[in-house]
């Protein structure tokens, strides 16, 4: 068992400390412009919201997005304990919970003039006024994409649908992030045949698009990536990880001990910094006297990742073509 050492509960810490806040400003945003305007942006969050809109039509006045979406995380959660295995669900298991738990005290929680702090902000914005309405939708859009993409800073996850789109990518061919796309816009669209509210509609997809625009700003934009060298003794099941768990192809160098005279084995292999702290504790659990070595790269192409596109010599067509 490796050692717990003062830096790496400083990290721990830290970990968890980011984690907080992301859950804070995603849980800040829903409750104060998503939920009570009635707006389907995708995410679990939008399904309390399309049942809350037939709740409401049923006459009664009873609130149940925050335990809807609260419901939804704990079901998406053992589905992914029996479907993606422990390790998966133990990275997400806080998050998950702590989300919906902090939504809805933002919601319940009455602490201006009998009005929970989501509803006294939603209430400084007028829903008659399409403008108001529009400029609510930008403001939660830009919160819940910093929340979800400072979550994502720390390594973590939101949870939610996530899990579905993970257990797509593992057994399609199908990507993440098209398979988180396609479900949002799934919703979306259910949203808008369930409220056949042409402004709520289209709010809630400017929302939706925001929330997008603030991910790939805050988080995919200052992304950076790992390039690191790994001699252990335990390579092959080093090896097997960065295959199976992390779906990385990996390099085996033969190398020699300068001091020691010995044959060892190296393994390279380039991973986004999302995924450091697990590859990380992986290699140290599994062998703790491992010599590791993470460097920063501030691009890398090829498969994987992003492809290396052959950019046309824009010279070279003039003189072809005269």
């Amino acid at each position: 068992m490796a050692r717990f050492t003062k830096s790496k509960g400083f990290a721990i810490a830290k970990k968890y400390l980011i984690l907080t806040l992301g859950c804070l400003v995603l849980a800040f945003g829903s409750a104060a412009f998503i939920s009570p305007l009635g707006l389907v942006t995708g995410g679990v969050l939008s399904i309390g919201v399309i049942i809350q809109h037939f709740i409401s039509l049923s006459g009664s006045d009873f609130y149940a997005v925050d335990i809807i979406t609260g419901a939804a995380q704990v079901v998406l959660l053992l589905i992914s304990f029996l479907v993606l295995g422990k390790k998966y669900t133990i990275r997400t298991i806080y998050t998950s919970l702590l989300y919906p738990l902090l939504f809805s005290l933002f919601t319940r929680v009455q602490v201006f003039g009998g009005l929970s702090l989501g509803n006294y902000i939603c209430r400084l914005f007028d829903p008659a006024d399409f403008g108001q309405l529009i400029l609510a939708a930008l403001a939660g859009g830009v919160l819940v994409g910093v929340g979800v993409a400072t979550c994502y800073h720390a390594g973590g996850s939101t949870g939610g649908l996530d899990v579905i789109c993970t257990i797509i990518a593992r057994n399609t061919p199908v990507k993440e992030a098209v398979a988180s796309f396609a479900l949002d816009a799934t919703l979306v669209l259910v949203g808008v045949i369930a409220t056949r509210d042409v402004r709520i509609a289209l709010v809630g997809v400017i929302g939706a698009f925001t929330c997008a625009l603030a991910i790939q700003y805050v988080y995919v934009n200052a992304e950076s990536f790992i390039i690191a060298d790994i001699i252990s003794v335990e390579y092959e099941k080093i090896q097997e990880y960065v295959h199976k768990n992390m779906d990385h192809a990996t390099t085996v160098i033969d190398v020699t001990g300068g001091y020691s005279g010995e044959g060892k084995k190296l393994i390279r292999v380039a991973f986004s910094s999302r995924e450091l702290f697990a590859f990380r504790d992986y290699i140290g659990n599994v062998d703790p006297r491992a010599f590791v070595t993470f460097t920063k790269a501030s691009m890398i192409n090829g498969e994987g990742f992003d492809p290396l596109v052959r950019q046309k010599n824009n010279q070279k067509d003039k003189d072809l073509h005269g």
